[in-house]
């Protein structure tokens, strides 16, 4: 991993016992990590906006699917084409869906996603940033979002789609 510290910022030790790292931790650099850690951040920019193109696209696609075929609808964030959006991830919410229910059946169904942030993923609390953000809580309540990769296809992402309208529609019958 990689820490960024930030000039004049304390930091304690975790470990004691050498000078490396200003301190912060002893042994010998781990020169192999170092280098596996410089080749892993080259590939992960060295396209990096064609992969922010691929998962704008995909962003848009799931989207315009889901507003099709899932209304009503409610898109949580940045409008589509934003540039101060994160393409890779896109939150929806479903009135009439309980989120916790259209999990369920999105798991069954093959398709990964969450009601929350990845960090609090096994979580059906509502999101903490859409209810700051004063959406109402049946929006609130129904909200789940998606994650895209740049290596997903569009046929991927329109199978993804048809999946979603089917549980979301049995959900809301449910």
């Amino acid at each position: 991993g990689v820490l960024l510290v930030r000039r004049g910022t304390e930091l304690n030790p975790h470990t004691f016992g050498g000078h490396q790292q200003g301190g912060r931790r002893p042994g010998t650099e781990p020169v192999a990590l170092a280098v596996g850690l410089a080749a892993a951040l080259e590939a992960a920019t060295r396209d990096l906006n064609a992969t922010r193109a691929a998962l704008a696209a995909h962003r848009a696609r799931l989207w315009a699917a889901l507003a099709r075929d899932c209304a009503p609808a409610v898109l949580n964030g940045p409008e589509i084409g934003a540039a101060d959006v994160v393409p890779s991830t896109l939150n929806v919410s479903f009135p009439g869906c309980r989120a916790d229910l259209l999990l369920m059946a999105l798991d069954l169904a093959g398709v990964a996603c969450s009601a929350g942030s990845a960090c609090s993923s096994g979580s059906l609390l509502p999101s903490p940033v859409l209810r700051a953000m004063g959406v109402a809580d049946e929006v609130l309540r129904s909200a789940v979002r998606f994650s895209f990769a740049p290596t997903q296809t569009a046929a991927e992402i329109d199978e993804a789609a048809a999946r979603i309208a089917r549980c979301v529609r049995a959900t809301r019958e449910g």
